[in-house]
């Protein structure tokens, strides 16, 4: 086995580190077209609501959570 210092060239990968991924925040990447139009409609009623200030605390939607998706899971799906 060898020490400590030889491990890195002991390694079976020809790359061992990730190239680091640039994110550019003015140009994001597109958003994928595989949403239904009833997901995107309640998407832009909750971006709508937020920016009225129609918001629910943190701590009200962890008690409010468990009951929404009790009832959401009983829904027959299409």
């Amino acid at each position: 086995m060898p020490d400590s210092t030889s491990w890195a060239s002991f390694s079976c990968y020809s790359n061992p580190m990730a190239k680091p991924i640039k994110f550019n925040l003015e140009n994001p990447a597109p958003v994928a077209d595989d949403e239904d139009e009833e997901t995107l409609a309640a998407i832009d009623e909750g971006m709508r609501d937020a920016e009225a200030g129609r918001t629910v605390p943190a701590e009200e939607v962890r008690r409010l959570l468990p009951k929404w998706t009790t009832a959401s899971s009983t829904r027959k799906r299409r």
